[in-house]
């Protein structure tokens, strides 16, 4: 499933976005999944799948007709 417009393809984050909420973000979620890893003793494998299954929950809620968000 590909939900993404060409519009989204072209969105790129400013500078102050980068490090001011998505690097910070990044590392948060690295953090909490090496946390996870470690308490559950699974493979890495496991949260990534976690993972990929948050970033589709994301992509498919997003609203596609409605395009009233400030990054399209």
């Amino acid at each position: 499933m590909n939900f993404m417009s060409s519009n989204d393809l072209n969105w790129n984050p400013t500078q102050e976005q980068l490090d001011e909420m998505i690097l910070p973000a990044y590392n948060e979620i690295t953090k909490m999944s090496v946390s996870f890893i470690n308490k559950l003793e699974c493979p890495p494998e496991y949260v990534a799948d976690m993972l990929r299954d948050v970033a589709e929950a994301i992509i498919s809620s997003h609203p596609e007709s409605n395009k009233s968000c400030s990054c399209c």
